[in-house]
């Protein structure tokens, strides 16, 4: 493992308590967790197969799993590392005889996947359309899918609408359909198990006794059932719990993550003691200074100044286009002129521009790029990153909060070690989109 910090190693002490680290893109948080988790064991405040880590996805927890293994041959096998809803559905088997009491159920309910619960909520959409006032089918299901997780403002101007009660009878419907057939889905196996845990005491002090020191990944991505589960898993008394996340990459709020969670964290978990990694170990000084300065128009977020370690050096280009085929050409030309063996990231708002921009270079390309959303960029990094479709049609998108916007370009611009391309296209009137005035780019 390389040489820690100052910061890094402070945030990683082999103690109990609870923690937070608010850690910058590139500033090495799982690192830090790591380290931290190796520090608890072999200081005796944790035992391996007593201790918990929890992400939001499966290849995250392998590979910290996989980085301790390496990292200390003394740190055993952990206990539990995985997503929030397989730790939940591992819960709600191994407490089964009360689970199915509480659900006044007979036999262990069937996970239902996501293609199928999506089948299931567009034949319900599908039966009556036209009650949705033309609204199109994706906006229908994804509305009310996530219907109990909106933002207090979305939700504010839905109650108001006549589409209100329709969206509600859809997720009605779907949860007729789950309960007559005896399933749940990924959802529903988090807040059972927080309800398991908050109705019988037994269950919780047992788990208690089972798991005694909490690691969470990606705080920023914390939905409310998230938050419910991880306060009846860390016991009231000593609590030992140790979050990492960054506000400025928090970009899941369509999934019901709430980034007040981390940075009101005091109102959840008073005794918190807060670190802060500010040292960026993968991006140029120059490009570390747009991102900073462009984050900091968001007015709800934590103070922090990212630095770079890797110094001057970074490129950053602006690039004019008219139209997503000349776009498209403009991104190949990059490619081609500059140092075609850099490693390219080719990011985008969403899959309607990929598809464009995909076609034409797979015509015009190899195969040695990397076309992906902004969304799926979220902890990769690239030498050279192209951004491309900013306009204010585009991002930021119109039917999304501003600073979730202005929070998923940065994670964009951060994803660049070197090389930074910002394509933009001008408004009708001939004014700068939002973003690129935002970012202090002036036409000459």
């Amino acid at each position: 493992m390389k040489k820690m910090n100052k910061n890094q190693a402070k945030a990683s002490i082999g103690t109990g308590g609870v923690s937070l680290v608010i850690a910058g893109a590139g500033t090495g948080k799982t690192t830090t967790m790591i380290k931290k988790i190796i520090n608890c064991v072999e200081s005796g405040t944790a035992s391996p197969e007593k201790t918990v880590v929890l992400t939001f996805s499966r290849k995250a927890a392998e590979e910290i799993r996989e980085r301790i293994s390496k990292s200390s041959s003394s740190t055993g096998e952990i206990g539990f590392a995985g997503t929030y809803h397989s730790f939940s559905l591992k819960l709600l088997k191994e407490y089964s005889s009360d689970y199915l009491k509480m659900k006044k159920q007979s036999s262990f309910p069937a996970v239902i996947k996501e293609e199928d619960k999506e089948k299931v909520m567009r034949d319900i959409v599908m039966r009556d359309p036209g009650r949705f006032s033309g609204v199109p089918y994706d906006a229908v299901l994804s509305i009310a899918e996530n219907i109990d997780r909106l933002p207090d403002y979305m939700m504010k101007k839905l109650k108001s609408s006549p589409l209100y009660n329709e969206l509600l009878s859809v997720n009605k419907d779907y949860c007729g359909y789950k309960a007559s057939n005896n399933l749940i889905d990924y959802e529903d196996m988090i807040d059972d198990a927080a309800d398991l845990l908050e109705n019988y005491p037994d269950v919780m002090n047992d788990l208690h006794s089972r798991y005694t020191y909490i690691f969470v990944d990606e705080f920023q991505d914390t939905s409310e059932n998230n938050l419910r589960l991880l306060k009846a898993v860390v016991p009231v008394k000593e609590k030992n719990l140790f979050m990492v996340g960054d506000d400025f990459q928090s970009i899941y709020k369509f999934r019901g993550s709430r980034v007040h969670f981390l940075i009101n964290i005091k109102e959840h978990f008073p005794e918190a003691e807060i670190h802060k990694l500010t040292m960026n170990y993968r991006s140029r000084k120059e490009i570390v200074t747009l991102s900073n300065r462009f984050i900091r128009l968001n007015r709800f977020r934590t103070d922090k100044a990212i630095t770079s370690f890797r110094g001057r050096g970074g490129r950053i280009f602006f690039h004019q286009t008219e139209d997503a085929i000349s776009e498209a050409g403009l991104i190949s030309r990059i490619k081609c002129e500059e140092s075609s063996a850099k490693e390219t990231g080719i990011l985008y708002r969403n899959n309607s521009q990929g598809e464009i921009i995909s076609k034409y270079l797979t015509l015009n390309l190899d195969h040695s790029i990397n076309l992906m959303t902004m969304h799926a960029s979220k902890g990769l990094e690239f030498e050279r990153v192209i951004i491309a479709g900013i306009s204010d049609r585009i991002i930021p998108d119109r039917g999304s909060d501003i600073e979730e916007e202005r929070r998923l370009f940065y994670v964009a611009m951060t994803r660049a070690k070197d090389e930074l391309h910002l394509i933009y296209y001008k408004n009708r009137n001939g004014r700068l989109p939002v973003f690129i005035w935002e970012l202090g780019y002036r036409e000459e």
